[in-house]
């Protein structure tokens, strides 16, 4: 057995369900119905941003757990025309002027004392009168703003449990509005592609008939219904076509208008809904609780102090009274002198700040209750935006799907558009087929007579190698013997037949230079382009050389280097070309390679001179020393 939180939204009240994992959220709703007021069906439980269905069991939800809240949404609350909440109030009792004196403290009852003759000691019984009503009266106003300051803390805490669920239902509206926005990213980039397209249809569609008007035929294709390419479609059923879906594109266009702004509205609430917090509300609450609170440090610290004066006077009053009963010296006087200045000080300071800190907490409590009020509104307009939002987004899922088949139905009405754009690639390539298969047909046919005079070659060869076999042996074995085993057989002639093209293919293998000519100019245009800026680098290359070869000739190798790569840097701003800076760049990195390769000649020129002069000397010495021994020998 556990107990599930469950947090009322709408006022922030909170309560706790005794339960265990294997009862139903059924269950659980028809409890809350009775302790809350809030309908089964209007009820709306959510945890972990999910929904809790009331056929599932708590265990679905991994529930019931102290440490995970469940925030019960009224559905009702959330509809356009529900009433706003009604207004808190708290009723806090009135403290009593007088209070009614408790019984004294003291069992023993009091001595006539009216006899006596120490004015003190006669006082002594209406000064534990009066501390015990001082006490009374603080612990009177203690208890009100006890009261008091608890409900400023109860409605701060109602006020934390509406932001956390004002905090689940944008996580649950996000979600459903990230989804909306997938939708509608999908369906702007589908629709872009192909209004682009169906924009370049309608354009084109009078230039492309008047481009097919103006070319012929081939005079072997003609006849009398078909002089042109644009006689290969239905001219007349082709403008209807051009003018329904002219017309269809330009609805389509304002229906996708009224999409755009309708989702750009939807994505500006949005913004501005979780752009705003309920934490306005729930700083100053707190700090205002939070300030006040040594209000109530210092009742306490009051009512302690009147608590001692108590004891102490009950403390007197029971010497005195003990005194009285059996003869002993009598009480110092300076114990009851302080009993006048303690009653002035309960009068005059405590009690005062007693009611100043209760009228203080009163004000906080005045406060903290305008502002539980103002959130309880602000939750209230809040969940009824969030549901408008919500039905936006449920209506606009369902607009996309309208519009993703009226995108489909469009692509399909403009299908007979593009036959217009595709008659002359298709004859195009036609007449590139025809010239393909002339070509094939031809490599083929010469294949053919090559395996037949490879075939011619073979039978020859063995038709003499026939004749040689039964030449020699025939000496040996009877003609009859060798025509029964079939020797004397020959080998048939193999002959390779191709048909000829079908009538009239070979003479269909003229190129229709006009469909060729834009796509001739535009690749000319580039080639041109390809050659200009070839001849630049080329210009750029040669003078580079001419470059590199005076600095080739240069005395010094690596400082002439440094100077050309330098020279590039104005080059390359002037050209702007990123090829000039990468070659300044190479140049440099040569230069400095080439320095240090400099530097290592020198270095081992002066060290082949210095092995130069050890040998010689080495020499010498050998030399020196062979002459000795032969002379000792």
């Amino acid at each position: 057995m556990g107990k599930l939180v469950v947090r009322i939204v709408e006022n922030g009240h909170s309560y706790k369900i005794n339960c265990d994992e294997h009862t139903p959220v059924e269950s659980v709703q028809k409890l809350l119905e009775s302790i809350s007021g809030i309908p089964f069906k209007d009820q709306l439980l959510f945890c972990f941003g999910s929904k809790l269905e009331s056929h599932s069991p708590l265990s679905a939800y991994k529930l019931p757990s102290e440490q995970e809240e469940v925030f019960l949404f009224n559905k009702s609350r959330m509809r356009i025309n529900s009433p706003p909440p009604t207004p808190e109030k708290f009723k806090i009792a009135v403290i009593p002027v007088n209070p009614p004196l408790s019984p004294p403290s003291s069992s023993v009852p009091h001595p006539n004392l009216d006899d006596t003759s120490d004015p003190a000691l006669k006082a002594l019984p209406s000064y534990e009168t009066q501390f015990r009503n001082h006490l009374q009266s603080g612990s009177a106003i203690y208890r009100r703003t006890l009261a008091m300051f608890e409900i400023c803390e109860r409605l701060l805490r109602e006020q934390e449990v509406q932001e956390r669920a004002l905090d689940v239902a944008k996580g649950n509206l996000d979600h459903f509005y990230e989804m909306v926005c997938q939708n509608y990213t999908e369906f702007m980039k589908c629709y872009s592609q192909q209004d682009c397209s169906h924009r370049k249809f309608l354009a084109d569609f009078g230039r492309e008939k008047e481009k097919l008007r103006s070319i012929k035929i081939m005079p072997l294709l003609q006849n009398a219904n078909r002089k042109c390419l644009l006689d290969f479609v239905d001219e007349e059923n082709l403008q209807k076509v051009w003018e329904e879906c002219s017309s269809s594109h330009e609805r389509f266009e304002k229906k996708v208008l009224e999409l755009k702004t309708e989702f750009g509205d939807l994505n500006s609430q949005v913004q501005d809904l979780f752009s705003c917090k309920t934490s306005k509300f729930i700083k100053d609450v707190e700090l205002s609780v939070k300030e006040h609170r040594r209000f109530m440090d210092e009742q306490k610290s009051i009512m302690q102090a009147l608590s001692e004066d108590v004891n102490t006077v009950k403390k007197l009053l029971e010497d005195c009274l003990s005194r009285q009963v059996s003869p002993s010296p009598i009480l110092p006087h300076n114990a009851f002198s302080a009993l006048g200045p303690t009653y002035n000080t309960h009068e005059k300071d405590y009690l005062p700040k007693m009611r100043a800190c209760d009228s203080a907490i009163s004000t906080l409590l005045d406060f903290c209750t305008d502002k539980k009020n103002e959130s309880n509104l602000y939750v209230h307009n809040y969940m009824q935006k969030i549901a408008r939002m919500q039905y936006t987004i449920k209506d606009l899922r369902y607009k996309f799907s309208v519009f993703s088949e009226a995108l489909k139905h469009q692509n399909e009405q403009f299908h007979q558009l593009k036959v217009l754009h595709g008659v002359g690639p298709a004859y195009m390539a036609c007449i590139a087929e025809v010239e393909r298969r002339k070509t094939a047909t031809n490599i083929y046919m010469e294949n053919a007579e090559k395996l037949s005079e490879k075939l011619a070659r073979e039978r020859d060869f063995e038709i003499r190698r026939r004749d040689e076999f039964v030449k020699v042996h025939s000496t040996f074995i009877p003609p009859d013997i060798l025509a029964a085993m079939g020797l004397y057989d020959s080998l048939n002639p193999c002959y390779v037949n191709v048909a000829p093209l079908p009538g009239g293919s070979t003479t269909l293998a003229v190129t229709d230079t006009t469909i060729l000519q834009n796509d001739a100019e535009t690749k000319i245009e580039a080639l041109i382009n390809e050659v200009s800026k070839f001849e630049r680098e080329s210009e750029i290359n040669r003078n580079l050389l001419d470059r590199l070869r005076s600095c080739a000739t240069s005395a010094d190798f690596a400082d002439s280097l440094r100077v050309l790569a330098q020279s590039l840097v104005s080059s390359a701003e002037e050209s702007n070309e990123d090829s000039t800076f990468e070659l300044r760049e190479c140049i440099e990195i040569i230069a400095d390679k080439v320095g240090a390769l400099s530097r290592q000649c020198a270095d081992l020129e002066e060290n082949r001179e210095l092995v130069n002069t050890l040998c010689t000397k080495n020499q010498l010495e050998n030399q020196r020393l062979h002459n000795g021994s032969r002379f000792l020998f």
